[in-house]
């Protein structure tokens, strides 16, 4: 006899705010096969991740004048 779980994408999602620190970082470690994401991404995020330090230049605060000149609601987008 064989038994098939069906679940959605939101009752994944609810399970996993359920589970604890310790079962989030278990799971953490298993996705990318779990999703089969290839070594080549996983390198890939790695590399975003090594990238982004090197835009720490621009956190110049003589450049901070320039932020008066974006209007509010156009902050982060």
């Amino acid at each position: 006899m064989e038994t098939t779980l069906k679940l959605s994408v939101e009752q994944v999602s609810t399970a996993v705010l359920l589970l604890s620190e310790e079962e989030k970082n278990t799971l953490a470690e298993r996705l990318p096969t779990l999703l089969k994401i290839s070594p080549k991404t996983e390198k890939d995020y790695d590399w975003l991740a090594l990238a982004e330090s090197s835009f720490h230049f621009w956190d110049d605060p003589e450049e901070d004048i320039y932020n008066d000149l974006i209007p509010d609601d156009e902050v982060g987008r």
